[in-house]
Order: C-alpha cells, then structure tokens, then sequence
C-alpha cells in the first residue's frame, strides 16, 4: 500500500488507512475515515466533532500496511 494512503492520527500517533480506518503496524480502534481526511486537511475542529460523535469503537489487531 502506497504511505500516501496511510495518516498519522494524533488520537494516537500511529499510522491509520485513508481507504478504511484500520491501523497500521499497530493495535488501535479502526477510526472514522472522515476523521482521518478532515485531521490530513488540517480541520482539526471537524475531526474533533466526528471523534466526540463517535460511538461505535472496533478494536482491530492492525494490518500488516
């Protein structure tokens, strides 16, 4: 997968798909791809709202990336 495809958050300071919210390289929460995009653009209000609406957390094991 091309690193343009992966973000890191600062949710957690890890690496996260564009494509579908599941970390990279590490366990976490598979995040909201539109927190993703909205935080890559430097919206970081707009992320933060989508976060706090957030309810349904996924715990996934990683990908390999």
């Amino acid at each position: 997968m091309a690193k343009n495809n992966v973000f890191c958050t600062s949710f957690c300071n890890h690496g996260h798909r564009l494509s579908d919210g599941k970390p990279v390289k590490h366990e976490c929460y598979v995040m909201p791809t539109e927190a993703l995009h909205a935080e890559r653009a430097g919206d970081t209000d707009r992320a933060n709202d989508i976060l706090a609406a957030w309810k349904k957390r996924k715990p996934h094991r990683g990908v390999k990336g």
